[in-house]
């Protein structure tokens, strides 16, 4: 089985492949897809093996894959075959050195399919090395710059052309020089690319003297000279960073590569200060921070075989919080200040009070708040350890005024000397045709707490009569005239084919509300409408007044019409006699099985059965049941106690809930000629389903038997011959409460008299159930105390009254 440790475990194998270049490689250093296809499993495996007793770790080949420019696409090839070798082999091999520079942080880190975690930390700069999406290997395709220092191992290709050609393609030896036939060794090393191109050109004017020839001379030659392939560098990266070590980087990694490639500072590292050291001296610092927030590459040098890359301890850090672009926990260098400091949080936000920044500072052995005012900050250094809170602007308005309720435009508006109520609502552009004429509300502010009402006419105010001056903060309240009553409704039910509760129109008819509910249905009786109207009395005896009224069969426009009041309730009567068809179905061993409409009201089960064609050869008629409808079945109740149904401790189910009931009948006697129309033969109901089983032969034995099992059935056969065929009772069953369930839906359980017991009589189809004993807790100590000392207590008791 593949797990997912394996997979991981597959996916470094991959990279380590890859990053110690066990493939042939192109001039620029990729690996070709046609070779990844023809290595075979036993070959990764031995690779693999080699490259673990050299003692590598996971995370030093991780850094140097990544360093070479290994592709997504190049390691997912090998993945997927790798998934599908023997897992024990590869874990066998498998081994990793714990790095004691690598810190583990709290901050949230999220495996993607290279191996590089996605991190999202507060610390600015930590998680842009650990984002594996951004790829720092440099780019070998581009021209290489004038200014590159040739050394050993770089391999120049140098074309001649136009009256001699010739190509050479050679290497910068380990004494530094090219060796060109018939020309001699030109030394080369350390010499930028520009000026080894004018030493290579004066060493080929001996024998191409055609190169000093003019541009329209047949004799002229030309020449170029150019980079095939890059050497690499031995750099040392120490210090604190996530896998420090000595790296093999392409000639043209700067400073930045190195330090992608080395998983980048720890939390303890510095990303201002790093010093790249070459023979010994510091030769240039580079800042992480001014690459991130101005692109600056001071100090990102291309690296030399043998430097070394320096990562110090941060020195100074501060948390920035609050409502600041880019909150987190910064490193700030030596003289700089908090204005310096807001740059590298990209500002403030546009909701942060900028004119005074508060801050918690660490003094000897305690803490201590210190402001810092915007005239300050120019000037002011962040200390080490310092928490900055940047404050947010006061949720409140100075010159602010609001209107809400029936008017055209509500909302906040500007606050002006002189600004009246009648002058706000016109703002609002006045009041809409629900307004309430008679009475609104003011409401003032006083003191910036203390809120104080008053009520005015809103028909004075809009004509000018009573015009009120506002002030900063009013709030104005105009209410709707229907919301201040209750919502005036009629409804309507019965035979129409849309009954519901609708809101009251005035003057509106009977025959008009049938019109709104969609018309009358198939079966209504429009002579016979009952409304039903509420009305106040004072003797507490009659609660509705009803009114028996007649509707126009056609509905068309007639003169008159009762005309109906507000929250009046309209019954549209039936036909007498009007009914829906009720249908009910039998199946299973009958001539024609199927869905049936009850022709009388007193239809039973023997005319179903004659209807259908009667039984078949085959028929179980002792096994036949009844399905019944349950008329107090509500889906939602049943679906919220689903749950419950489930468990198999829930003993108080409400049968109510249940959709329908098995209803056991005795067919046999029903379809007798005595059965026909008895109390046995059951009247028909809607929804009513008969089912008439086929021959059973056999007997199932459940519950708490060795092995439930289904029995062949045999009438010399005992309730016990059946258990005893299942492997007999288990410990846990309760033998004196077997009971069995007939085909027809008939329980019959065990009957026990004095010392004997009576088991039901069996026949096919019939299941056996054998419950299990109840859990019995154990008695507690202070239970078994309390029960002992009862029993002494009336055992005293006794032995009193007995002297």
């Amino acid at each position: 089985m593949i797990t997912s440790k394996f997979v991981k475990r597959i996916s470094l194998l991959v990279v380590f492949l890859f990053a110690l270049g066990i493939q042939q490689t192109t001039a620029q250093g990729t690996v070709s897809g046609g070779d990844l296809r023809n290595l075979t499993d036993s070959e990764l495996l031995e690779y693999w093996e080699q490259l673990h007793a050299q003692g590598y770790t996971i995370d030093q080949v991780k850094a140097v894959a990544r360093a070479r420019g290994i592709s997504a696409q190049q390691i997912a090839a090998l993945e997927e075959r790798l998934l599908l070798l023997d897992g024990q082999a590869a874990s066998d091999v498998y081994d990793t050195t714990s790095n004691p520079l690598t810190l583990s942080t709290p901050a949230t880190a999220t495996a993607n399919t290279w191996g590089r975690a996605v991190v999202k930390d507060s610390l600015f700069g930590f998680d842009f090395f650990a984002n594996d999406n951004i790829s720092f290997a440099p780019n070998q395709n581009l021209a290489t710059p004038e200014s590159y220092v040739l050394g050993p191992g770089d391999e120049l290709v140098i074309s001649v052309w136009g009256a001699a050609e010739s190509n050479y393609l050679v290497e910068v030896d380990r004494e530094g020089a090219l060796r060109i036939p018939n020309i001699g060794p030109i030394y080369v090393s350390g010499m930028a690319i520009k000026d080894a191109k004018l030493k290579i050109r004066s060493a080929l004017k001996r024998v191409y003297a055609g190169l000093t020839a003019p541009a329209s001379s047949p004799y002229r030659v030309n020449l170029d000279i150019a980079i095939s392939n890059v050497r690499t560098v031995q750099v040392n990266i120490i210090g604190e960073v996530k896998v420090p070590g000595s790296y093999s980087l392409s000639a043209l990694s700067t400073v930045l590569n190195a330090l992608y490639a080395s998983g980048g500072p720890t939390r303890e590292g510095t990303f201002r200060n790093i010093k790249l050291v070459r023979n010994g001296e510091d030769v240039a610092v580079f800042d992480v921070y001014q690459y991130l927030v101005r692109g600056a590459q001071d100090g990102n040098l291309t690296l030399r075989d043998g430097d070394v890359l320096l990562v110090g301890p941060y020195e100074t850090r501060v948390t920035v919080s609050g409502p600041v672009k880019r909150p987190g926990i910064y490193e700030l260098k030596e003289n700089e200040t908090f204005a310096d400091l807001f740059v590298y949080t990209s500002g403030f936000r546009s909701n942060a009070y900028k004119d005074l920044i508060v801050l918690e500072r660490i003094e000897n052995d305690r803490r201590r708040v210190v402001e810092i005012p915007l005239s300050e900050m120019r000037n002011a250094q962040p200390k080490d350890g310092d928490r900055i809170r940047v404050q947010g602007i006061i949720n409140k308005f100075e010159n602010a005024v609001s209107i809400e309720g029936a008017v055209y435009r509500p909302g906040t508006y500007e606050f002006q000397n002189g600004l009246t109520l009648k002058g706000l609502i016109e703002k609002a552009s006045g009041v809409n045709e629900t307004a309430f004429m008679g009475r609104g509300i003011l409401i003032s502010t006083t003191d910036g707490v203390k809120k104080t009402s008053r009520s005015f006419s809103v028909a004075e105010v809009i004509n000018g009569q009573n015009d009120i001056n506002l002030q900063p903060n009013d709030e104005v309240r105009i209410y709707n005239k229907y919301s201040l009553t209750e919502q005036q409704t009629l409804t309507i039910n019965g035979a129409v084919n849309n009954p519901e509760t609708y809101p009251f129109i005035e003057n509106l008819t009977v025959e008009d509300l049938i019109l709104i509910a969609g018309g009358l249905r198939a079966g209504a009786n429009p002579m016979v409408i009952d409304v039903y109207r509420r009305i106040n009395d004072d003797s507490f005896e009659t609660l509705t007044e009803s009114f028996s009224v007649s509707a126009d069969e056609t509905l068309s426009q007639s003169t008159g019409g009762f005309v109906l009041q507000p929250f009046d309730r309209v019954a549209v009567r039936y036909m007498q006699g009007y009914g829906d068809y009720k249908t009910v179905q039998i199946g299973g061993e009958v001539i024609r099985p199927g869905s049936y409409s009850l022709a009388q009201k007193d239809e039973r089960i023997s005319d179903l059965v004659d209807r259908s064609g009667g039984v078949s050869p085959y028929a179980f008629v002792e096994g036949a049941y009844l399905i019944r409808k349950n008329p107090y079945y509500n889906e939602e109740i049943q679906n919220s106690v689903r749950v419950d149904l489930q468990d198999s401790t829930a003993t108080n189910l409400d049968l109510r809930n249940r959709s329908e009931f098995k209803v056991g009948i005795d067919l046999q006697k029903i379809l007798s000629t005595d059965g026909r129309g008895s109390k046995y033969d059951l009247i028909l109901e809607n929804g009513d389903e008969l089912f008439i089983p086929s021959t059973k032969q056999t007997i199932k034995v459940e519950g708490e038997v060795l092995s439930p099992s289904m029995v062949r059935f045999d009438e010399n056969f005992t309730l016990l011959d059946y258990i005893n065929r299942s492997g007999g009772f288990s410990t846990n069953a309760k033998q004196g409460k077997v009971y069995v369930v007939y085909a027809n839906g008939d329980i019959a359980s065990t009957k026990r008299f004095l010392f004997f017991r009576s088991f039901p009589k069996l026949k096919p189809g019939a299941i056996i159930l054998v419950p299990a004993k109840p859990d019995r807790r154990p008695l507690t100590v202070q239970e078994g105390v309390g029960i002992t000392t009862g029993l002494v207590t009336v055992g005293l008791l006794i032995d009193r009254l007995l002297r």
